[in-house]
């Protein structure tokens, strides 16, 4: 009895030292007992959340939190009066933002952490909501179970059970609306019940954004570790850094992230969520909150702005990874050099005074020598006499002129015109598929034209060739009779 209340002590013990070290060390908790919190929180709040912007640059973030200081000092002067870089500059120390360079550009930007998101989505929590949706919840939490034990079983009969029973039922439902002749909807209270548990799942996604990159890192770390290791192999650090890309994507967070964002690239599933989003707004029984509520409104475009971010950044982490295998090859290079130069240098000390002993240097074994004397040749094979099949007493009449024209009439891939369609593609989109391009724009030069894209993408650091995807590709060849099926890389043209 002592020993097992000793125990259960011992675990109580960790959940205090567990939730000491949180509450001392945490950024989140630290941010609401910060002297500053209330500046801190409104700026950022109204800076990102309410323009639902995942980055904002250096220039236009200190513009904005100068004139907001302007702002609270003629409430309640003598506050604040540092200047805004030394304020962003302490809020990054202290791990409320991040700051980070983006490709191409010398003005870094700032993005939240997912401490920060946790305190601004804590802070939303306590805004008084008009009525707690239960019905929506429990029914939500209902449909998941369900689909994790429909999804979980592999017995054949189990699961071909399961769907003849969401047949029946749908089945029972038709033939009910058909002897009726009405459909059973959703009150006005379910209406707006389900309108808000979509917004409140909309807003906790875009939040969660920041913690999905921060365990992106958090696996680039523990790669870049690995590579730091003393006594690791060159080979096995190359392979690592060149397959970083894949081990993001193959991970846990990497597979959703990737299975979500191949979602909402489909041009198809964009075009549906446009189609729900609008419905759902145009309902008469939501148009008290659909004013109020606009999330979801412009959901598709923050999603794809954060989800861009996210990719961008696995890009960067992983060019970064790069980049330190090239600094360990020039550190490595430059001690080769030092150790030639040092040989050369005791060479040159002994060069007056070479060393008496006989035994200098000494091979172990006997000597294997191979001279090219030595080898016997090769023996000689009397071959058949070729014999040719071909009559050259009946060879069919050539036209010299048709001959040349073949010549003239030779077709030109324009590249600069493909790398044209490209361009006005992603006008409308974030990135294209070579695929989806040629379903677009059929190819007219056979496969001369698709070697001319996949050469734009290997051109342009932006675009990529995905080697875990294969896509099959059908075009028509120079001939309107002929068609080649292509097996092929996913090619991925970006904007």
């Amino acid at each position: 009895m002592e020993k097992h209340s000793v125990n259960s002590l011992s675990g109580k013990l960790m959940d205090y030292q567990r939730i000491k070290h949180e509450l001392e060390n945490s950024p989140s908790l630290k941010l609401l007992r910060s002297r500053n919190a209330h500046l801190i929180l409104s700026f950022l709040h109204r800076q990102f959340k309410t323009t639902q912007r995942v980055s904002i640059t250096q220039s236009e973030i200190e513009s904005k939190l100068g004139d907001y200081l302007e702002f609270i000092q003629e409430i309640d002067t003598d506050t604040y009066p540092r200047s805004p870089s030394e304020y962003l500059n302490e809020w990054c120390e202290g791990q409320l933002l991040r700051k980070t360079f983006e490709n191409g550009s010398d003005d870094p930007v700032f993005t939240l952490t997912p401490a920060t998101e946790k305190v601004i989505g804590w802070l939303e929590d306590l805004e008084r909501r008009e009525f707690v949706g239960t019905e929506s919840r429990f029914l939500q939490i209902f449909s998941l179970l369900k689909d994790i034990r429909d999804n979980s079983t592999t017995d054949v009969e189990t699961r071909i059970a399961q769907l003849e029973r969401d047949r029946d039922r749908i089945q029972q439902e038709i033939d009910n609306i058909r002897q009726t002749g009405t459909v059973d909807c959703y009150n006005q209270t379910q209406f707006q019940e389900w309108f808000l548990l979509a917004n409140e799942v909309a807003r906790q996604l875009m939040a969660d954004f920041s913690e999905v990159e921060q365990n992106f890192r958090t696996l680039t770390r523990a790669v870049q570790e690995a590579q730091l290791q003393l006594h690791t192999r060159k080979g096995s650090v190359i392979g690592r850094v060149l397959d970083v890309d894949q081990e993001l994507k193959e991970s846990d967070q990497g597979r959703s992230f990737y299975a979500f964002w191949n979602f909402l690239m489909s041009e198809t599933m964009r075009q549906e969520l446009k189609s729900l989003i609008q419905t759902v707004y145009n309902l008469e029984e939501l148009r008290p909150l659909s004013q109020e509520y606009t999330l979801l409104r412009r959901i598709e475009r923050s999603l794809i702005d954060s989800g861009e971010h996210i990719v961008q950044s696995n890009h960067r982490l992983a060019e970064k990874l790069r980049q330190m295998l090239d600094e360990r090859n020039l550190i490595e290079n430059r001690r080769v050099a030092e150790l030639i130069t040092e040989v050369q240098r005791i060479a040159l000390q002994v060069t007056n005074q070479p060393p008496l002993d006989e035994d200098f240097l000494v091979l172990e074994g006997e000597p294997n020598v191979n001279l090219v004397m030595a080898r016997p040749l090769h023996p000689l094979e009397t071959s058949e006499t070729p014999i040719s099949t071909i009559d050259f007493n009946n060879l069919p009449e050539v036209s010299l002129d048709e001959e040349m024209a073949d010549l003239y009439h030779q077709f030109y891939v324009d590249e600069a015109a493909l790398a044209q369609r490209i361009a006005q593609v992603l006008e409308r989109r974030v990135e294209v598929t070579l695929a989806e391009l040629v379903q677009m724009y059929p190819v007219e030069q056979g496969l001369s034209e698709i070697v001319a894209y996949v050469a734009i993408a290997t051109k342009s650091e932006r675009h990529r060739i995905d080697h875990s995807i294969i896509e099959y590709i059908l075009i028509t060849g120079l001939e309107p009779d002929k068609r080649f099926h292509l097996t092929l890389p996913q090619v991925v043209f970006r904007r």
